[in-house]
């Protein structure tokens, strides 16, 4: 969504929203991917006419967009491991973002500690979620989806290294330049199971749709995994290198709505 089908200023304009809409109700079967929660989607997407369910936070959640009701919410992280990798990441002198859901979303975070980690946190300024929490105390109700950490480069990726080593087979980790921020980076921690291309699996699988016909737009390191299984790929100008690299095909940038024009040139080759 973020880099993709949004602007560089995180927005989606009304020529864009009627451009896809009509689309839509020409039968176009479209949903949206993203690393973003239901709170922070819903706001930017809430006049898009989308019909079927979104994938919501890296493949976390499918939700069905105009309720906000998860239809399936998988691959949470054991709380153990939760406690394990709190340890050690705040020992290593970091404040990580938390996710976490429960009867509703929450992230709580402790102290900022630099400009990306700040300008991180003023973007979520006024959408509910934010819970400041000096130790990191989570309900047990609550279930954690994942974590972020964001540092400069030469500071997070020794973290990033020792716990690719140490759980290798439990988390699945992006590690990459923040587009909104650069100069820094972000750290992004899920279950080893959670990504957007296995939740595109299990949605194909639900509208009876074969992933042979499925088309995925991305540019960021996240959305690899949708271009290992789709029957076509399309990275944007804007893609990172790893992303256009992997891509059947490379078209224009967010800027310039690229995978709208995309969509309605396919739409009249039919």
């Amino acid at each position: 969504m973020d880099g993709t089908l949004l602007r560089p200023d995180s927005s989606l304009c009304d020529e864009g929203i009627e451009r896809l809409n009509r689309l839509i109700d020409d039968g176009l079967l479209f949903t949206v991917a993203t690393a973003r929660n239901y709170d922070s989607a819903y706001p930017i997407l809430r006049n898009l006419r989308l019909n079927i369910p979104v994938i919501l936070f890296n493949g976390v959640y499918l939700t069905e967009f105009h309720t906000g009701k998860n239809l399936l919410s998988t691959n949470y992280l054991a709380r153990d491991l939760v406690d394990e990798l709190l340890s050690l990441i705040l020992s290593r002198g970091f404040d990580p973002f938390i996710y976490a859901y429960g009867d509703k979303h929450q992230v709580y975070y402790r102290a900022i500690a630099n400009a990306g980690a700040r300008n991180y946190l003023n973007s979520l300024n006024g959408d509910g979620r934010l819970r400041p929490s000096a130790d990191y105390r989570i309900d047990d109700s609550e279930s954690v989806s994942g974590m972020l950490l964001i540092d400069e480069p030469a500071v997070l990726e020794p973290l990033y290294r020792e716990l690719a080593g140490k759980y290798p087979s439990d988390l699945n980790m992006y590690f990459a330049e923040d587009i909104a921020m650069p100069g820094y980076y972000w750290l992004q921690i899920f279950h080893y199971g959670a990504n957007k291309g296995s939740m595109v699996r299990t949605l194909a699988e639900r509208l009876g749709i074969p992933l042979s016909q499925v088309v995925v737009f991305g540019d960021y390191l996240n959305d690899l995994e949708m271009f290992k299984i789709a029957g076509r790929a399309v990275a944007v100008a804007n893609a990172l290198p790893e992303v256009k690299e992997a891509a059947h095909e490379v078209i224009g940038g967010n800027h310039a709505y690229a995978v709208i024009e995309y969509l309605e040139s396919r739409a009249l080759e039919k």
